[in-house]
């Protein structure tokens, strides 16, 4: 059985935003947030095995961020994301999708919603984080019949499959995280209805130049999207949309700095929670 290092400590909830930007630079497979009492949070960090270094870098930076209660070590895969997959439930979200965690024993979708199956894995996008949530919403919203999409960091390929089970032609994904793209093209082996979605793991200079789309799809941490935001833009067709997920409320504004710099316009938004979607519009045309 696969093992992997786990890292978990007590902070003050304030802080939840500066961890969420400190992570977009650490190496982990993924973070649980529990709220433990007023004000403050149980944070658990997962890494890969042989992590060793990055976990003691990470906890560097965590008592400097004013982690108490620190505690490390092996976890066994079963004690958590085995766990995890044994008591998740479907779901459903917005008014059209029912994500389904259970690829071996589906349950029947509702009448009249869409039927995806997302075991929850390594890579991110399960259905269940508020931010993935919010990109379905705004999908559901769009008019994607026969337009192509761009899914950026496609982590388990969640986001590509609903454009294309909404009518979206041709949809591409890609990640720069090769076990991710195993692990969505694995994901899109398994839905119940076959939505043709293409990946390729690499970064966004792997597409070819004259490569346009009419929509793109942004699920990632503002510190992972401003730097590449003029080059997706680049491939972004005159009029096309841009859905951009990911962000923290308070992060909103500079956000929308940053994409009328990259000659973008918000067109409408959508929140839940702490969290904050954007539909944007490419403002300039495409030479």
């Amino acid at each position: 059985m696969s093992s992997y290092l786990a890292l978990a400590c007590e902070l003050a909830s304030a802080l939840e935003e500066k961890l969420t930007e400190a992570m977009a630079g650490w190496p982990v497979l993924g973070c649980q947030v529990e709220d433990v009492s007023p004000g403050r949070v149980l944070v658990t960090v997962y890494l890969e095995q042989g992590k060793a270094a990055a976990l003691a870098r990470i906890e560097r930076e965590l008592v400097a961020f004013g982690a108490v209660k620190l505690a490390s070590g092996e976890l066994p895969e079963a004690d958590w994301l085995a766990e995890y997959r044994r008591r998740v439930t479907p779901r459903a979200v917005g008014r059209r999708f029912w994500i389904d965690p259970h690829p071996a024993q589906p349950t029947p979708a509702p009448e009249g919603r869409i039927h995806l199956l997302i075991e929850p894995r390594q890579a991110f996008g399960s259905g269940s984080h508020e931010s993935t949530a919010l990109a379905l919403q705004c999908l559901e919203q769009m008019s994607l019949a026969g337009r192509s999409v761009l899914d950026v960091g496609t982590g388990s390929s969640i986001l590509a499959l609903a454009a294309a089970a909404l009518g979206a032609r041709p949809v591409v994904g890609f990640d720069i995280d090769l076990e991710a793209v195993f692990i969505a093209g694995q994901t899109v082996q398994e839905q119940p209805t076959r939505f043709p979605v293409a990946l390729f793991a690499g970064t966004v200079e792997a597409l070819g130049a004259a490569a346009r789309f009419d929509v793109m799809l942004a699920n990632l941490l503002p510190a992972q999207l401003h730097p590449i935001l003029p080059e997706l833009v680049g491939h972004l067709a005159g009029g096309g949309e841009l859905v951009v997920s990911g962000l923290l409320a308070s992060q909103r504004a500079v956000s929308e700095v940053e994409l009328a710099r990259a000659g973008l316009q918000v067109t409408a938004a959508l929140s839940m929670g702490e969290w904050v979607a954007l539909r944007c519009r490419r403002r300039s045309p495409v030479p």
